[in-house]
């Protein structure tokens, strides 16, 4: 009976996200975004408050142990073909423009989402979690960028082989390192009952050995035999090794699943058939964490607080992320539109924030009225995206035609 019931449940969440990604994309939307609103519509705040009776029937609270595991399971091979993605070559090319829009687009969302959590506090989670976890967690949750999101956005608007694509894309690249860096130390600072200090070193030490000792091992281990089955044997058990070493140190494993794809040995064949190979089964099972997350938030309009909980959550995420991508890349010369358009293209949260929102809820770092802010948040800041580059397009279209060159 509860494998029919999982089997049931993965069956219902494929087909919504399927088809609410079929429409995402008539809209103009990237598929993400339509498999994030399913994930939402089929939680408790729209079919459960709708259908109670048949909501209960289909995910049974009891009943989502699997799924959770799966999703889990999924997003950590999801963060191994990220981080094998990860390519720093692409930094080289107006490096000082990339670091000065990532390291804005860091800094100030941080501090304004620091600065936020010590006002949200008080009324929203006092005596459940530390204030100092409360606080970093959050500065660090408004810093993500949707690498992911952003290039499929790219892709769509055939933007990824232009300058300003490659720079928004390489600023991603950088600020997704740093933010995963940065969400490390913050959870090793939030550990109870431990060293922050030691496990610090601790932590930096198994980064240290992961890119020293065990990349060129996985290098060598790969030049003796060059084929497919040893490329991927190798990507899942460094994928193991990694999660559970990052989980034994306090840290998420998720963190693990991610280092584990950034020391991967390159190889464009192997690599890109190795992609190929797990985007199969990532088409069924991410559509189970979108259900998963969406099936954990619980969005009440009822109450003012809450509408202004979620709208303060949104305003400060866009206002940090833009505004300092902005910031960022007119300090370092970039003109006012590709300016403005590289601050809307940062500003796209999309998978990658419910990925660390889920980390915080897990961790008990987060509330249920919070971890629903940052999950629309998530959801608001990556639909807006779309529209924005096409108007950002279209008043640059408008001022070539009224302004021509001759």
């Amino acid at each position: 009976m509860p494998v029919i019931q999982l089997l049931f449940q993965i069956i219902v969440v494929i087909a919504c996200c399927q088809l609410a990604g079929m429409l995402a994309r008539v809209c103009g939307q990237p598929k993400v975004v339509g498999e994030m609103a399913a994930g939402l519509l089929l939680g408790p705040s729209v079919f459960g408050a709708l259908a109670p009776e048949l909501s209960v029937l289909v995910f049974p609270p009891q009943g989502l142990t699997a799924p959770g595991w799966i999703s889990q399971a999924a997003i950590a091979v999801f963060m191994l073909t990220l981080g094998l993605e990860q390519d720093t070559q692409i930094l080289r090319q107006r490096k000082w423009t990339v670091i000065a829009v990532s390291a804005g687009g860091i800094l100030l969302p941080f501090v304004l989402g620091a600065a936020l959590a010590f006002v949200l506090y008080p009324h929203y989670v006092a005596g459940k979690v530390p204030q100092l976890s409360f606080v970093l967690f959050i500065g660090t949750a408004l810093s993500m960028t949707a690498l992911p999101v952003l290039a499929r956005i790219l892709r769509e608007q055939k933007l990824l082989a232009t300058p300003i694509g490659s720079l928004a894309m390489a600023a991603a690249v950088l600020s997704d390192v740093c933010t995963w860096i940065l969400l490390a130390v913050v959870l090793i600072i939030c550990k109870p009952g431990a060293s922050s200090l030691g496990a610090m070193i601790l932590g930096l030490g198994w980064v240290l050995f992961m890119l020293l000792a065990v990349r060129p091992l996985l290098s060598r281990l790969l030049q003796l035999r060059t084929s497919l089955t040893v490329y991927c044997l190798l990507a899942l058990l460094t994928l193991l090794v990694s999660s559970w070493i990052a989980d034994h140190l306090g840290l998420h494993l998720l963190l693990g699943a991610f280092l584990a794809g950034v020391i991967l040995p390159r190889h464009e064949q192997l690599g890109a058939r190795l992609q190929a190979l797990l985007a199969k089964p990532m088409v069924w099972a991410l559509p189970l964490f979108f259900a998963y997350t969406g099936l954990r938030t619980h969005l009440n309009f009822a109450g003012s607080a809450d509408f202004w909980l979620i709208a303060s959550v949104t305003i400060v995420a866009c206002l940090g992320k833009a505004g300092g991508a902005f910031c960022g890349a007119r300090l370092t010369g970039v003109d006012m539109h590709n300016a403005c358009m590289i601050a809307v293209l940062m500003n796209a949260r999309g998978l990658m924030e419910l990925v660390i929102v889920n980390i915080g809820m897990d961790l008990g770092l987060l509330t249920a009225p919070v971890f629903a802010a940052l999950v629309l948040m998530a959801f608001l800041t990556t639909l807006m995206t779309g529209p924005l580059v096409n108007l950002l397009r279209a008043i640059s279209q408008r001022k070539r035609q009224d302004c021509p060159q001759y």
